[in-house]
């Protein structure tokens, strides 16, 4: 039983992580999960944030903004909190 859920667990996250090769390419990508971790990156001064154990690169407004435990979408345009920690 254990193994199944490990399968389906590492299943999901690699699903997660992988672009989909469907839709022909004009969608575009959606985020939704958990903010994991916060991060800078001084060789390139980017904000980073990991969601489903995938880092994605987010402006510094938001970085700002969001919190560890947050609830975070990404529509293709625009990230936006959906849920915060605390609510």
């Amino acid at each position: 039983m254990l193994k199944v859920v490990l399968v389906v667990v590492l299943t999901t996250t690699l699903a997660q992580a992988l672009p989909s090769c469907g839709g022909g390419g004009d969608e575009p990508t959606q985020v939704v999960g958990w903010v994991e971790a916060k991060r800078l990156d001084p060789s390139n001064h980017t904000f980073l944030l990991v969601i489903n154990s995938a880092e994605y690169e987010v402006p510094g407004y938001f970085y700002q903004q969001v919190e560890i435990g947050d609830l975070v979408k990404w529509d293709g345009m625009t990230w936006t909190i959906v849920k915060k920690r605390n609510a």
